[in-house]
């Protein structure tokens, strides 16, 4: 809900996902649901856009989402940034972390020449318009021994060490197979 969801309404919660590239995630994140919520979400794709979305129709959801810490409407406006309740605990700050980059961040293979010769490099990104919960994020990979670029804009947090990816792996992990499956092509090489 941090990263690409939001409460537009007292009644129903949404996330929204890339309808190509996240279509395995988008089926762990309605079991999520189901399993936490005890409710079935509703899932329809976009026609004018590469987006699906995921629906939770339950005012006694908003309500604990809510209560939780997270906000009705614009979320940015309003400060969006990690509830106290996640940072007093190392497991929801990892559990946080890792949705959080599931939904708005990547693991990238750069390819590059230097004085003509081919370089590859693995690196993980994670944006977002709101300065706080960059900050927050970036303070959570140090607490975890990772050390986050923040980009100049204040919007993005770059790891540009392979040591770094696979910190970032082993301490928080990944639900979403996009993630998974760039990093074991770049161990096969």
């Amino acid at each position: 809900m941090l990263g690409d969801g939001g409460i537009n309404n007292p009644w129903q919660a949404n996330i929204t996902l890339n309808a190509v590239k996240d279509i395995a995630f988008a089926r762990h994140v309605r079991h999520l649901i189901r399993a936490l919520f005890a409710v079935t979400p509703t899932q329809f794709r976009y026609k004018t856009r590469n987006a699906l979305r995921i629906l939770v129709s339950s005012v006694s959801v908003v309500d604990f989402l809510v209560s939780k810490g997270l906000k009705r409407g614009d979320k940015l406006a309003q400060g969006l940034r990690i509830p106290r309740w996640i940072l007093g605990s190392s497991e929801y700050k990892r559990a946080c972390v890792r949705g959080l980059v599931d939904t708005d961040g990547c693991i990238f293979i750069h390819k590059h020449i230097v004085a003509g010769k081919p370089y590859k490099n693995i690196g993980l990104t994670f944006s977002s318009r709101s300065p706080e919960l960059i900050f927050q994020v970036a303070a959570i990979f140090e607490e975890f021994g990772i050390v986050p670029h923040i980009t100049g804009r204040g919007t993005d947090i770059y790891i540009y060490r392979e040591a770094g990816v696979a910190r970032y792996l082993k301490v928080f992990g990944s639900s979403n197979t996009r993630i998974k499956s760039v990093y074991a092509k770049w161990k096969r090489g």
